[in-house]
Order: structure tokens, then C-alpha cells, then sequence
């Protein structure tokens, strides 16, 4: 499975996004990450909003899923999980460099959640290759803790999301009347549903 965005796509998040350069340099020396690089790596990606450190974090586990280090299966899942993430947030988030559309959440945040805690484990399993740099390891828990911490924000700030012009209906403000409501007592919940493939 590939990415729907193209290559050259991928190459300008890196340069936009930055980071993961700066991370694949870290990844490329295999020593231990100084305190200091580790501590404005978490500040850098906490001070992200959700979907920036998705696309972010996808461009980083492209790089870690070269690793010869990591078994295949980790080394698929990595490179699927960016692929999802890029199909998702990408194509919105590079419209906005061009302000041709603001730069936000194109999906739902219970999406953006998943998607973050899929990252989380990941990269937590990453961490634990005995074989591994010390680079790989410090960073992939860098990513993990920062991915979980992401996550579990947007259980309380997910009122900060604009919500794709597909799904226009403001269901938290549409009154419910009685007839709404069926007779066998099952209480009927708005389907929100990911944002199609062009």
C-alpha cells in the first residue's frame, strides 16, 4: 500500500514540517540523544497541534521503517501507518502553505486520536529493539510519549477542530423531539464518517 499523496508531496512536508529532519540527523549518528536535543525534541513536538505532529510522526516513522534493525513486521506498520496519516492530513495541511485553505484537522478528532495512538504503540515497540541505536530508541520513546500525550488532550479539545464542509450538520445543537427517538429504547448516535478518497 502507498501513500495517495506523491512523492514530491512527502519531500515538501519534510521540508515545511522540519523536524523530521532534524530527527533524521539524530537517527543517523546512533548515539544517545544529549538532554538538551531531547528536551527541545519534546517541547518542539508538544507545542504541535495534533495534526502537525501526525504528519510529522509519519515522516519520522517513514525514516525509522529503513532501519535494518527492525523487524519487517514493525517496519510495515510503520510505513502503513504514515501512509494512513498522509492520506488523511496531507493534502489539506500542503493546500494551506498555499493558503488556498486553512491549515486544520481535515478528519474528526476520534480519528486524529486513533491514529495517534496507533503511533504511540509503534513507536513504543520500536523502542524496545534490543538491537536498536541508543538514538533509535531514545527517540521512538520521545515519539511514543508525545504521541499518547497528544491523544489523550483531544478528549477535551476536540470543540478546536473545523470539521470538513462534507459533514455540515451541527448535531450538537439540532434539538431532539420525541419522535426522534425509536420505540424499542436503542438511543441512535450522529455516524461520523472519515473523509473519502478523492
Amino acid at each position: 500500500m502507498s501513500a495517495m499523496i506523491s512523492d514530491r508531496d512527502i519531500i515538501r512536508l519534510h521540508l515545511s514540517l522540519e523536524l523530521p529532519r532534524m530527527v533524521g540527523e539524530m537517527l543517523d549518528r546512533r548515539l544517545p540523544i544529549a538532554d538538551d536535543e531531547a528536551y527541545a525534541l519534546e517541547v518542539a513536538l508538544s507545542e504541535m497541534t495534533s495534526e502537525k505532529f501526525l504528519l510529522a510522526a509519519a515522516c519520522v516513522a517513514r525514516y525509522m521503517a529503513l532501519e535494518k534493525f527492525l523487524d519487517e513486521e514493525l517496519q510495515v506498520a510503520l510505513s502503513l501507518q504514515a501512509d494512513v496519516a498522509f492520506d488523511d492530513y496531507a493534502p489539506r495541511y500542503l493546500a494551506g502553505l498555499k493558503h488556498s485553505m486553512k491549515q486544520t484537522c481535515s478528519g474528526y478528532a476520534m480519528y486524529m486520536q486513533e491514529d495517534l495512538e496507533s503511533f504511540a504503540d509503534l513507536f513504543s515497540m520500536a523502542a524496545d529493539i534490543p538491537s536498536g541505536s541508543a538514538a533509535l530508541r531514545d527517540i521512538s520513546m520521545i515519539l511514543s510519549d508525545q504521541a499518547a500525550a497528544h491523544a489523550e488532550a483531544m478528549t477535551i479539545e476536540d470543540d478546536l477542530f473545523d470539521y470538513d464542509e462534507l459533514f455540515t450538520t451541527d448535531y450538537r445543537s439540532s434539538p431532539i423531539v420525541a419522535s426522534d427517538v425509536p420505540d424499542d429504547n436503542v438511543v441512535l448516535f450522529p455516524i461520523i464518517a472519515r473523509r473519502p478518497a478523492n
